[in-house]
């Protein structure tokens, strides 16, 4: 047998080790493809069940701080609607006193012209 021959045996046997290397590499490479995208699926839907129950928290917690204002604001739009209505008896109040003066002043002015003129 040639140094040819014997050359080229050698390649094809390299060649056949290094194809069966690289089948080896590709096969485990696609493994872990598989476990890291299982991996990551697994932490995207933790991650999407912990962001979920979080936005439950912030809305149970926001309706509670909405309701606790509504109630708030209820109760000072009472005060206020109960000062108004005082503030506008006392106002009625003191216009019926005026207009209770007013009226005997104009009366009194009637008698008195009444008097002077024959």
């Amino acid at each position: 047998m040639g140094v040819e021959t014997s050359l080229r045996n050698e390649v094809r046997r390299v060649e056949t080790s290094l194809r069966s290397e690289l089948r080896r590499v590709e096969t485990s490479l696609r493994g872990d493809m598989e476990k890291m995208e299982t991996s990551l699926r697994s932490e995207l839907r933790r991650v999407e069940t912990s962001l979920r129950s979080e936005l439950k928290r912030v809305e149970t917690s926001l309706r509670g701080d909405m309701e606790k204002m509504e109630t708030s604001l209820r109760g000072e739009i009472e005060t206020l609607a109960t000062s108004v209505r005082t503030g506008m008896r006392d106002l009625e109040h003191r216009m019926t006193i005026r207009l209770g003066g007013l009226m005997v002043l104009g009366m009194g002015v009637l008698l008195t012209l009444q008097r002077l003129l024959p």
